[in-house]
């Protein structure tokens, strides 16, 4: 137990009130016995009586009490048995036992299962029924006390976690930010330099057509035209965000599924990692719209393949498919690749984590922001042959409300 003045010392601060009711509950079967108590004790204390284990049980439960003073030999109910009861009920109350007899089985009994806090052998004197009563209260005063800085600090302790948690949160916001900002400085200057390139490339392929030059040649160069315009709508959608934070749709419209994938398969083979792969492309007959940003939607499928080649060993399989399913749209990129850990698996879709040496970690939470803008969602979903597989799930058009 903490010293008094301790213990003081801590209610003070915490604001711990009163915690005693002064309430005793007296239990004798001889009426007698009860008066003469409550005569020594009404005094300083507010008194109840009960004549037997049965009614001091139900006045238990309505009273506000610190101590119970019971003789021990009653019928039907010892006063160890009663306490022990009682004890169930509302632990907190002390428990004295008035006894005319020396019964160590009994004593034994009080202390391992009714948690008696006293005996007292009759016949009794007055300062000593007081005493014990005053030691009992105490005792009581105590108990409760420490309870309830436990209560409190218990609670100071949640409420400091919750702090604690809040000021991480707006740690990791405030360098989500900084990180923002200087995510949009790049892009704006890549983005700047990027169109100069266009310029000079679309020159190169409008000499080229004037000059008829072989049609592989003339494609090439489109495709590599189409790719360049592509990363810079992809810059300029991760400058939008860094921005403001908040990404926004280029006006919506209805999008063949099968476009998107051949928009993602056109761009895709300009990588050289594209080519040393065994690249399979399933998209189903009769495929629904979707309603959407084609150019947003291209790009998660770029970023889903390109993740999936370089998870991938060279000349393993990487498969693209676009199926219906339940109303909606799936467009799916599958690799057999070493799959997603756990740790990987839990951070997939946050911010600035790549699971990759390099890159700076937007590519799934862009996607992920960029799927929630059209109603979907992207998911990764276990391969039972190994590797990794990720779904997006987009409404399709004509079932969408």
């Amino acid at each position: 137990m903490l010293d008094e003045d301790t213990l003081r010392a801590l209610m003070a601060t915490y604001g711990v009130g009163q915690t005693l009711t002064r309430g005793i509950l007296i239990v004798d079967d001889e009426r007698p016995n009860l008066v003469v108590l409550g005569t020594v004790l009404d005094a300083d204390y507010q008194i109840h009586e009960a004549d037997s284990g049965a009614a001091a049980l139900e006045l238990v439960k309505t009273l506000d009490l610190d101590l119970v003073i019971t003789d021990q030999r009653m019928p039907e109910m010892t006063g160890v048995e009663l306490l022990e009861k009682i004890r169930a009920i509302k632990p907190d109350i002390a428990g004295i036992v008035v006894t005319g007899y020396t019964d160590p089985p009994a004593i034994i009994s009080a202390i391992n299962k009714a948690n008696v806090f006293r005996f007292v052998k009759k016949p009794w004197q007055a300062e000593e029924i007081l005493e014990v009563v005053r030691q009992a209260s105490e005792h009581v005063a105590q108990k409760r006390a420490i309870a309830r800085l436990l209560e409190l600090l218990s609670e100071r302790t949640a409420d400091l976690e919750v702090s604690l948690a809040q000021t991480r949160d707006a740690q990791q916001k405030l360098l989500h930010m900084e990180r923002l900002s200087t995510m949009g400085q790049l892009s704006a200057g890549v983005i700047h330099d990027l169109r100069n390139v266009m310029v000079g490339m679309g020159y190169i392929e409008t000499v080229l057509k004037e000059e008829k030059v072989a049609h592989d040649v003339v494609e090439s160069v489109s495709v590599g035209m189409t790719g360049v315009r592509n990363l810079i709508q992809t810059l300029e959608t991760m400058h939008q965000y860094a921005r403001g934070g908040v990404l926004q749709l280029n006006g919506a419209a209805l999008v063949p599924s099968a476009t998107v994938v051949s928009d993602a398969v056109a761009i895709s083979r300009m990588d050289l990692n594209y080519r040393m792969h065994k690249v399979e492309v399933r998209v189903a007959d009769d495929l629904p719209p979707v309603l959407g940003d084609r150019q947003k939607l291209t790009q998660v499928l770029v970023n889903l393949v390109r993740n999936a080649l370089q998870a991938t060993e060279r000349w393993r399989h990487v498969v693209i498919e676009a199926k219906q399913e339940d109303g909606r749209v799936v467009f799916a990129v599958e690799d057999d690749g070493p799959g997603l850990s756990r740790e990987v698996r839990e951070s997939l879709f946050q911010p600035f984590v790549s699971g990759k040496s390099e890159g700076m970690g937007m590519g799934l939470y862009m996607a992920k922001l960029i799927i929630d803008l059209h109603k979907g969602e992207i998911v990764a979903v276990d391969r039972p042959q190994g590797g990794a597989r990720f779904e997006v799930r987009l409404p399709a058009a004509e079932t969408r409300s």
